[in-house]
């Protein structure tokens, strides 16, 4: 037998929520079977330690499994509670409950879906909860990207795949991010067999805009490169009356963002894991008809629309979720699972933004009282979507940051008489390899000019440098409205 052994020390730095519960077990077993069938067997026994774990985290006083009857078979091995004092409470039969899994309800294709919610008996501080169940599928095939962290502490993770002997089966270990440790990682092999232990996992780090791969993860796949489903080179143009009123725009750009807009906006969502199903997706026309689809579904509609309409897209994403589009040799990609700004993908995103430009929005303030006005700044669609609010003071773990340099100024024409409050106003701020803002306001006659930099010059923030980094933005959000005063004659 190959071991690989994999030892890190537990990181100090990173930044934890309060201990709310904690695995002293996970297990995952997939057992590929050599008539075709696959076996997924499952196994948690969590520990509560303060009654928030109850209430913020529905996995632990409640377990849901979803399972697609057409395909699954569920088998419920054992559900009992062990409480602080030792005795046992078995969960009685009316404690399952069979029903239509929420994100099912509003699309008729997956009307056969169903969800086994478990509510657990005997709960207390102290007490652990052990869930153990097998799903029986009618396929052979694995393919997921499993995350190594939760919401809560894991003293021992156990994965486990078995495939029939000379099945090719690939297993990929991601470490997560460099100079962060999350635990202890032991791999080993046995012919067809892999086995993965990791102990000491940490809990998920409680910051936002964490770089991409923050986290271990384990990837296992027992298909081929040729058993990957036809994503691309479909057509859909039962869109294009839709798509003609929503990319009215003449930048490209934001003609792909409105139509993946779309998508989302009108397009269920029934986030179904692909194993569910499968692994399979509904062609464009059957999500368009039916008015919902897995984020897959979606993706695939998106690429057939734009394909339609000209562009160059296809399926992308680890996880089929996104769509990839070539714009001027630069690849762009959309999530299909919210409105989140257009990126860009892989060596590209070594671009940064420049925007160097005057514009002249229309003058429409909000009228206070005793002659006072409230303008409100028009947007800039190209700034960094980092939000200032979701900032905190400090941070213990790396931030992702888009590379910019922003250049915008806006020229309003003002009534005769109307004026700037308090004059001209300037702030600014800048750091050596991080970045700088600057914002001016001031009035020359009747136009009124904003002027807005901001130039961030690092993809990665590391924590030495956040205090700084979040000066910037601040700063640079800091500006969103104006206070002008009409005189009277």
């Amino acid at each position: 037998m190959a071991a690989v052994a994999m030892a890190v020390l537990l990181s100090p730095s990173a930044a934890l929520r309060a201990q709310d519960a904690v695995f002293k077990l996970l297990r995952y077993e997939w057992t590929v079977n050599p008539d075709g069938t696959s076996d997924y067997h499952y196994r948690h026994e969590v520990q509560i330690l303060r009654n928030r774990a109850l209430t913020a985290y529905a996995d632990k006083g409640e377990t849901f499994v979803v399972y697609n009857p057409d395909l699954e078979e569920l088998t419920v091995n054992e559900v009992y509670t062990l409480r602080a004092d030792g005795g046992r409470v078995d969960m009685p039969q009316n404690a399952f409950i069979y029903q239509l899994p929420a994100e099912c309800a509003d699309c008729g294709r997956f009307n056969h879906m169903r969800e086994l919610a478990m509510v657990h008996t005997g709960m207390e501080l102290g007490c652990t909860v052990v869930v153990d169940y097998t799903i029986h599928r009618r396929y052979d095939l694995v393919d997921l990207t499993l995350p190594l962290v939760r919401e809560c502490p894991v003293e021992r993770l156990e994965v486990a795949v078995n495939v029939p002997e000379g099945q090719e089966f690939v297993a990929r270990l991601d470490a997560g991010y460099e100079g962060y440790s999350f635990g202890t990682f032991d791999e080993s092999r046995d012919g067809a067999n892999y086995r993965l232990v990791a102990t000491g996992l940490q809990q998920s780090v409680a910051e936002p805009y964490l770089p991409d791969g923050f986290y271990p993860s384990l990837h296992l796949f027992n298909g081929t490169p040729e058993w990957y489903p036809a994503f691309d080179g479909e057509r859909f143009d039962g869109a294009v009356e839709a798509m003609g009123r929503v990319m009215a725009s003449r930048s490209v750009r934001e003609n792909l963002v409105a139509a993946r807009n779309y998508v989302v906006d009108n397009i269920h969502l029934n986030d179904i894991a692909p194993a569910h199903l499968g692994y399979t997706h509904a062609t464009a026309a059957e999500t368009w008809q039916s008015g919902c689809g897995t984020v897959t579904d979606k993706a695939v509609l998106l690429a057939a629309i734009l394909r339609s309409e000209g562009f160059s897209a296809h399926v992308a994403g680890a996880d089929a979720d996104q769509v990839g589009v070539i714009v001027d040799t630069l690849e762009y990609r959309l999530s299909l699972r919210d409105k989140s700004p257009l990126s860009l993908y892989a060596e590209a995103r070594d671009e940064e933004t420049n925007v160097s430009l005057t514009r002249r929005p229309d003058f429409r303030p909000d009228t206070l009282s005793d002659g006072f006005f409230r303008l409100a700044l028009s947007p800039v669609p190209w700034a960094p979507a980092v939000d200032a609010r979701r900032m905190a003071l400090s941070r213990r773990a790396p931030l992702a940051s888009p590379l910019c340099d922003i250049d915008i100024t806006d020229e309003y024409t003002l009534p005769k008489g109307m004026k700037l409050v308090g004059g001209k106003k300037s702030r600014s701020a800048s750091h050596d390899g991080i970045g700088s803002v600057e914002l001016v306001v001031k009035q020359s006659g009747t136009t009124l000019k904003v002027t807005r930099r901001l130039k961030l010059q690092s993809r990665l923030v590391e924590p030495a440098d956040y205090a700084r980094y979040r000066e910037l933005i601040a700063t640079w959000q800091s500006l969103d409205h104006i206070l002008l005063q009409q005189k009277s004659n």
